[in-house]
């Protein structure tokens, strides 16, 4: 047995180990509680508060903007002030979400330095051995 065929040995068990990682990949929740254990975790906690306070802002307009009697102004002023809050909301959603991709591809890109470093040694091994 040569060394190629050691090395594609060594790799197809690699590449189980790898499947039964994706297979236990993480859920949604589980993503966001890690996001906020990561290095902007401060951050995401004040972003989540200022999220749902525009939360409440973008409902108490859109209940101002559909149902309370007013003039055209008004309603101008509270269509204005729904249509802002749901375009910062989303911003904010979308700055979460593109933090808990950033911690993920973290955890992956650890997870296959380590995988690299692993597969290296167990080369060194077998080079040395012939």
């Amino acid at each position: 047995m040569n060394i190629d065929e050691k090395i594609q040995k060594e790799l197809q068990q690699e590449a189980k180990s790898v499947d039964e990682i994706l297979v236990h990949d993480q859920g949604l929740f589980t993503m966001l509680a890690s996001a906020f254990k990561g290095s902007l975790g401060r951050w995401l906690i004040l972003v989540t508060i200022i999220t749902s306070l525009i939360t409440l802002l973008m409902f108490w307009s859109g209940y101002h903007f559909f149902f309370v009697e007013s003039l055209a102004a008004e309603k101008l002023h509270w269509g204005v002030l729904l249509l802002l809050s749901a375009m910062v909301q989303i911003a904010l959603k979308m700055w979460t979400f593109m933090e808990m991709n950033r911690q993920s591809l973290i955890r992956e890109s650890k997870r296959l330095e380590l995988s690299v470093e692993i597969l290296s040694q167990k080369v060194e091994q077998l080079s040395n051995k012939e």
